[in-house]
């Protein structure tokens, strides 16, 4: 690998390792408004986007440990913005979903966030979708990665 491959490397890592700490800013920010934290914030959502999901699921999803999503779920279950269910068809399954609390909160944050987000209304089109296709591919590259070291 050339140098100047090298430096861009970095410089990309860099950049990823600043938009993340922007973004979890802004959701810390936004999600204190709400009253919960910025991790709870997106277990909501994603329990939105896959309801009646179970907890080891769910902690796939988002790429997080299961004990530390069951302690987010205990805090949103005691806020009574998550509702843990045993389905009728299989009572040894308990799934969670979205509390009415939990909708409402979500719908808001949903708001202020676009509102955050409308900032970054004016980029061009094509350079989002080619700078999307770019970091699906280092994400792919960077998970074969790891799979491989962690067979070693």
């Amino acid at each position: 690998m050339n140098t100047n491959t090298e430096i861009e490397l970095h410089e990309i890592v860099d950049s990823f390792r600043e938009v993340k700490q922007l973004f979890f800013q802004l959701m810390s920010d936004m999600s204190c408004r709400f009253g919960v934290t910025g991790i709870q914030l997106m277990t909501l959502k994603a329990l939105r986007d896959r309801p009646e999901i179970g907890l080891g699921e769910l902690a796939e999803h988002m790429r997080l440990g299961s004990s530390t999503v069951s302690g987010v779920i205990d805090r949103l279950v005691k806020a009574e913005l998550v509702i843990r269910e045993r389905p009728a068809n299989n009572r040894r399954v308990l799934v969670l979903k979205l509390s009415e609390k939990g909708e409402q909160v979500l719908q808001d944050a949903d708001s202020a966030y676009r509102q955050y987000l409308s900032g970054l209304n004016d980029l061009d089109p094509e350079e989002l979708q080619v700078m999307l296709r770019a970091h699906r591919k280092i994400i792919k590259k960077l998970e074969k990665v790891r799979d491989e070291n962690q067979h070693e």
